[in-house]
């Protein structure tokens, strides 16, 4: 493991910590992300086409599980099971995430914990979320990685090119191909300002330096 990946492991566990401390492990190894008959584990990153993956995969998308891997099952699952995540280039994930809470049609769980956020600016969202709300927004690499292993995901799909990666799991689960469908979204996209950019630049280093960004 590289000294990067050292280096946020190191600041991920005391996410985990804070996690558990919480009380928020009863539902460790039980997902509607997971297939243990077919030991599928699909990790959910957000705004990475998941909804269409899970469809593709054959997994419930009547809801969604955006825990990190290390929250979601134990290390045996993890280097045991089929492990499939999807990356973004983390700025348009973090834009597409505002559009879509803020700008959109959006009427899920985060409105109704805050009622006001279709008036949030991208600023706004962006500092609330990270303090509030932080699997929203949360750096990529939390996806890849658990904790107690040193095993990284068997398939590490990038939204950008992802056919290659997507014909490999195809042929190993007898799926039909799937055609993926990258933006869904048919309203024009706010941007952040140049002065903001540099804030995003900097909260997802990791990302855009692990994920060749």
């Amino acid at each position: 493991m590289n000294a990067l990946a050292q280096d946020a492991k190191k600041i991920a566990i005391q996410i985990i910590q804070n996690e558990a401390r919480a009380d928020k492990l009863a539902w460790f190894n039980h997902s509607m992300n997971i297939d243990h008959d077919r030991k599928l584990l699909f990790v959910h990153n957000p705004k990475c086409m998941g909804t269409s993956l899970k469809k593709w995969l054959d997994l419930r998308i009547d809801n969604a599980d955006h825990r990190f891997p290390t929250l979601m099952v134990n290390k045996d699952c993890w280097e045991a099971y089929r492990t499939i995540v999807v990356v973004r280039h983390p700025i348009e994930r973090f834009i597409s995430s505002y559009n879509f809470h803020c700008r959109s049609d959006y009427s899920g769980g985060y409105l109704a914990r805050f009622p006001d956020l279709k008036s949030w600016s991208m600023e706004d969202y962006f500092f609330r979320m990270t303090a509030v709300a932080p699997y929203a927004v949360a750096p990529q690499w939390k996806y890849t990685l658990h904790l107690s292993s040193e095993a990284g995901p068997d398939h590490l799909i990038r939204m950008e090119d992802p056919t290659a990666e997507l014909d490999n799991i195809g042929q190993a689960l007898g799926l039909e191909p799937l055609v993926p469908r990258l933006n869904q979204n048919q309203f024009d996209k706010l941007k952040p300002s140049p002065a903001f950019m540099r804030t995003l630049e900097g909260y997802y280093r990791r990302d855009l330096e692990l994920f060749g960004y």
